[in-house]
């Protein structure tokens, strides 16, 4: 039985756990998407073990003020971090972060916001094709929104700087609703977001969809092809993860698991997600420190390809 009514063993777990509130840090500040994933998420896992769950927002630092917080606290389960690849990333490029990548366990896939491409009214592609001509046609002309924190989103731009056979221009932005601004106004032609930024300007005929550069579709426009389909293994990922200490006790650390097992694959949960703009991550729960992992050290080798700096 998952909570309170499990007893566990060990110095680090002598009571039974959890025995008292469990605080979540997150890397974002309050009322963004992922936390509000953040939130649906601990809501979920206090009615699974009966005791109060806390999101603590510390943004800040590129994310390594949040991991720090929980790097330094007991190795008890009583802090855990939901963050994205940056817990993973951030120390394989930048040596001063403090931690390293194996000092934290991928715990759960909590969930993902699988990116859509969108372009302006301006320009005439309505589909995978069309732009991916559009795109090589007019390369010189094309502008493309990135944003300034993100080495991602400037390694995507890269991607389909390659795509159309040389540069495009590229615009940074400090956030989304900035380069979505940018894309209205066609000072930009192109960037990529969730579908929860884009949705207004998309049904008011301001904007178009041409296509999801994740793995799979987007369950909230799933008649959107991916770029992969189409035969551009163009992606971009955007996802939200558990993370506990390392070494933490190993019957806690079952107990977490467990928990969050049976959370990310209810409906309750999954209907839950859809007014934060995330969707289920539909990967094996068991391979998600595996799976981020292998993106960390992929990114690093695109990083390289198509020099992209870390600041």
């Amino acid at each position: 039985m998952i909570g309170g009514m499990m007893a566990v063993s060990g110095p680090a777990s002598a009571q039974q756990f959890p025995s008292k509130p469990i605080s979540i840090i997150t890397n974002v500040g309050p009322g963004s998407n992922f936390d509000r994933q953040a939130r649906v998420f601990a809501e979920k896992l206090k009615d699974k073990l009966g005791v109060p769950v806390v999101v603590q927002n510390v943004p800040g630092g590129q994310g390594i003020l949040a991991t720090q917080r929980v790097l330094n606290a007991k190795s008890d389960g009583y802090t855990l971090l939901f963050a994205g690849s940056s817990v993973a990333l951030t120390p394989l490029v930048m040596p001063s972060a403090g931690y390293k990548p194996e000092d934290f366990e991928a715990l759960a896939p909590i969930g993902q916001s699988p990116f859509i491409l969108f372009v302006s009214s301006a320009v005439p592609s309505t589909d995978i094709p069309s732009f991916v001509q559009y795109l090589k046609t007019n390369r010189k002309d094309v502008n493309v929104g990135v944003l300034t924190s993100s080495p991602v989103t400037v390694m995507l731009a890269r991607k389909f700087a390659k795509l159309a056979g040389g540069e495009l221009t590229e615009i940074g932005y400090r956030g989304s609703p900035d380069t979505m601004a940018g894309l209205l106004m066609n000072d930009i032609q192109m960037m990529y977001t969730s579908y929860q930024i884009a949705a207004p300007h998309l049904t008011a005929g301001k904007i178009k969809a041409i296509g999801t550069l994740a793995e799979d579709r987007s369950q909230l426009m799933p008649d959107l092809p991916t770029f992969k389909e189409k035969g551009h293994p163009l992606t971009i990922h955007v996802w939200a993860v558990l993370y506990g200490k390392s070494d933490l006790p190993p019957d806690v650390r079952k107990i977490i698991r467990e928990a969050s097992r049976e959370i990310v694959t209810s409906q309750e949960y999954i209907k839950a997600l859809g007014p934060t703009g995330m969707e289920p991550w539909n990967i094996p729960f068991d391979s998600v420190h595996a799976v981020v992992k292998e993106d960390a050290e992929q990114f690093i080798k695109d990083a390289k390809e198509f020099n992209v700096k870390f600041e």
